[in-house]
């Protein structure tokens, strides 16, 4: 059971609240591994960026590898989006595919992968992005440190409605990246929250599981910031933590998230030879967690042929029928 401050009081929230959780991340405990993909630009050739990602070559990739879910960046910090958004227009003052691309890529993808029945997650930041100043000014937020503001929490909450309502249960849940200060939505006697955001994610689909990233300290990575939080983020930039190390909290699914190359996106590596990361994603999987590996991904959705082969001996290790 976790506490929970509601209209200034402090209550326990009830084990069926944990058991809910539980029961929207029961697939993702049973998936074992999936894939995480950055895929980010901006600028002038962010539309022919987009444009160019081929989502048959990708699924098809994915499953080849036994990949059980894909989490893929709609956008990050410089506030170029890889899908139609006209509430991000609106509040930013940017007209239709200046920002938000015209290509509904998302939606593609999910289609391409729901024909293996892969499951597509989606990431976005927990904050408006922080190198673009008139989507700064236009969301009414403040540097990603310092509390979000109701205004921005209310905007970014149309922002991400409009988007979950348009995937539906295309999309099976978000993975939200710098939630580092939790102060502008922990008031929940506030009319913007962590119910807000959370209601905005599942207004397309009930059943979306949510994340929230404070960042790779041990001591917060994988524990859930809201009773929202279905599954833990899990930021790590080494495969060694497991769920017995660094337990998640009850009702909530341990998960981690690493890259495969000596950074984020980076085409080299991988970190760890084929053996030794078989025998880590078992190790996780046999304490009941799951492991998300991010890999190099081209313009083009091709893999990072390394990577690929070593996607490749994880999913023939780690079967569908032990799934």
């Amino acid at each position: 059971m976790r506490r929970l401050g509601l209209w200034g009081t402090a209550i326990l929230v009830c084990s069926s609240v944990c058991a809910v959780g539980e029961e929207r991340s029961e697939w993702l405990r049973d998936s074992r591994y999936g894939v995480f993909v950055h895929f980010l630009g901006g600028g002038e050739g962010w539309k022919q960026q987009v444009d160019a990602f081929n989502v048959n070559v990708f699924a098809a990739a994915m499953k080849e590898v036994q990949a059980a879910y894909v989490i893929f960046t709609l956008g990050q910090n410089s506030g170029y989006y890889c899908s139609p958004n006209a509430a991000y227009d609106r509040y930013c003052g940017y007209s239709a595919g200046d920002h938000c691309s015209r290509r509904d890529l998302p939606m593609e993808l999910a289609e391409a992968l729901g024909e293996y029945g892969i499951r597509l997650m989606l990431y976005l930041p927990s904050r408006s992005p922080q190198q673009d100043k008139q989507a700064m000014a236009g969301l009414e937020d403040v540097h990603e440190q310092r509390p979000a503001p109701q205004a921005f929490t209310g905007k970014w909450s149309d922002v991400i409605r409009e988007w979950s309502l348009r995937y539906g249960p295309k999309v099976s849940g978000w993975w939200f990246d710098g939630a580092y200060n939790t102060a502008g939505w922990d008031d929940l006697s506030k009319p913007h929250n962590w119910n807000t955001w959370a209601a905005a994610c599942r207004a397309g689909h009930p059943q979306s599981i949510l994340a929230f990233n404070p960042g790779t300290d041990l001591t917060k990575a994988f524990t859930a910031l809201t009773a929202q939080q279905d599954y833990t983020a899990g930021e790590q930039n080494r495969f060694e933590v497991t769920p017995r190390s660094h337990p998640a909290p009850e009702g909530v699914q341990w998960h981690m998230l690493c890259h495969l190359g000596s950074r984020w996106a980076k085409a080299d590596g991988p970190q760890l030879d084929n053996s030794a990361m078989i025998a880590y994603v078992r190790q996780v999987n046999e304490q009941g967690g799951v492991v998300s590996i991010e890999v190099n991904v081209a313009n083009d959705g091709t893999v990072y042929g390394p990577h690929l082969d070593q996607l490749r001996a994880i999913g023939a290790a780690i079967t569908k029928t032990e799934r």
